[in-house]
């Protein structure tokens, strides 16, 4: 195995290896602060300037960009996922927009305390470069579902937020977390509420999932994602 294997790049270069360095004591206090956002709380505003750096302990933050009808979600973000990435660099500007979908707490690092942490180690550009990936790869699998049928759309959707952020259950089903609702899906897929809500239920007739009692369920993830020809949700699935 080597170093540009991808299990051996997570097992030496991610969030815990990079808080382990950021939390380092050695040269004085780390620079941080932890804060809690409400649901639906703006985190950071596209196209403001960002100053700094976070990290995900607690709850589920969408990642979001205005479009001309709306805001479209890009992908999620949950524990352990950093905010930020795109804008850390002095004078950028964020690109994107973060918003708790469920209540959050954000470990807030100042953006020049990062830089000097990690820019001038060895290790800087395999930081950057795993969490790169780990940023790029959930939107490209979003952007994969674009040309589905509504139906299929709306029950891949599901597959992915399930298997990123539910619970495998013993039967082979998954709950999905009661803050994907259909608002939430919808601004996912980019597709209107009543489109989601129409398709839920026909998916629930189908016999795919259950809407009731709540959280959501879908029945067998395995069946699912092969009638769907999901070969992979997640980078590490690529990779196994």
């Amino acid at each position: 195995m080597t170093l540009y294997d991808y299990n051996n790049l997570k097992k030496n270069f991610d969030t815990d290896k990079l808080l382990a360095t950021l939390m380092d004591s050695i040269e004085g206090p780390p620079s941080y602060k932890e804060l809690t956002y409400r649901r639906n709380e703006t985190i950071m505003e596209e196209g403001s300037a960002n100053h700094y750096f976070y990290v995900v302990k607690k709850g589920m933050v969408a990642m979001s960009k205005g479009t001309v009808k709306d805001d479209s979600i890009l992908t999620f973000c949950g524990p352990d996922d950093i905010l930020g990435f795109l804008s850390v660099l002095e004078n950028a500007i964020s690109p994107v927009a973060y918003t708790a979908v469920s209540e959050v707490t954000l470990l807030q690092f100042e953006r020049q305390y990062v830089i000097d942490k990690i820019t001038f180690s060895q290790e800087s550009f395999w930081y950057a470069y795993f969490f790169y990936l780990n940023f790029t790869h959930p939107i490209l699998v979003r952007e994969s579902l674009s040309n589905l049928p509504s139906d299929k759309k709306v029950l891949a959707g599901l597959v992915i937020v399930a298997e990123r952020f539910g619970r495998a259950e013993p039967d082979g089903s998954y709950l999905i977390p009661y803050y994907f609702t259909q608002k939430v899906i919808g601004k996912y897929l980019n597709l209107a509420r009543a489109y989601v809500a129409t398709n839920l239920r026909k998916l629930e007739q189908d016999g795919y999932i259950s809407l009731s009692p709540k959280p959501w369920k879908i029945h067998n993830m395995a069946a699912v994602k092969e009638m769907l020809d999901m070969k992979y949700t997640d980078l590490y699935s690529v990779t196994k």
